[in-house]
């Protein structure tokens, strides 16, 4: 009798284990119409707080111009940024790279100097025939709408405004 009765019980205990309708089953969770909540979502820290520098008191300086439009400048040649108490520009001003500016605390207007070329003894002006490379033209356009002027980590200075930057670090 023995024979007969282990492999009933062996059956039945693979059937028993086998079968889901005994397991532990989860709530159904309530209908709110949305899909069910899928596995935890990755834990990502927070982001660390922006630190915010004060503006520099002053932009007077020579610079080198780091970065337009948040990309690094891509030039084999760099573009250095004369400011002086009352305009900005690069070479070549003569080919309109100049400013007049007014700065005060962190706040930057600029506005396209009148020609440096003036005409000599009412002769006109004597021409810039020189290339601009497209580099020059975007730091140009940049340097049109920048309104705001700070510090980078990095101890460079960031001009801001219109959509566009300009990353500056001392000479």
């Amino acid at each position: 009798m023995m024979m007969k009765v282990l492999p009933i019980l062996l059956v039945a205990c693979l059937s028993a284990a086998c079968d889901s309708s005994q397991a532990p089953q989860k709530a159904d969770p309530p209908e709110t119409g949305q899909p069910a909540p899928g596995p935890d979502p990755v834990r990502i820290p927070p982001a660390a707080p922006t630190v915010v520098l004060p503006a520099p008191e002053s932009l007077v300086g020579e610079y080198r111009i780091a970065g337009i439009d948040g990309e690094p400048l891509n030039a084999d040649f760099g573009i250095a940024l004369s400011i002086d108490a009352e305009t900005l520009g690069f070479d070549a001003r003569c080919a309109g790279f100049a400013w007049e500016y007014s700065y005060r605390d962190g706040a930057l207007e600029t506005k396209r100097a009148a020609s440096i070329n003036p005409p000599i003894d009412g002769r006109p002006p004597p021409v810039c025939a020189v290339a601009v490379a497209p580099q020059q033209r975007d730091l140009g356009i940049a340097l049109d709408n920048v309104t705001r002027a700070g510090r980078t980590p990095e101890n460079g200075i960031l001009l801001t405004g219109g959509g566009h930057s300009v990353t500056l670090f001392s000479q």
